[in-house]
């Protein structure tokens, strides 16, 4: 499949534009995690976690079916 990596930037990215920082911060407080354990679980030389990887699909169709 695609970069994982680079769409979950994006997915950052996109997310700083709706409603404000897309960071570790934010997606640690929603998954129940720490945003270290986000950063050291987001590398770039490991694999994309299973729960990002959906979160980049999540965005990614939400995107595309409600943002014009």
């Amino acid at each position: 499949m695609d970069n994982w990596h680079e769409r979950f930037k994006d997915m950052k990215r996109g997310l700083k534009k709706l409603e404000g920082p897309g960071t570790n911060d934010q997606i640690a407080e929603i998954i129940g995690n720490t945003p270290a354990s986000v950063k050291d679980a987001t590398q770039p030389n490991k694999e994309l976690p299973r729960w990002a990887r959906l979160s980049v699909v999540l965005y990614e169709r939400y995107i595309r079916d409600h943002v014009k």
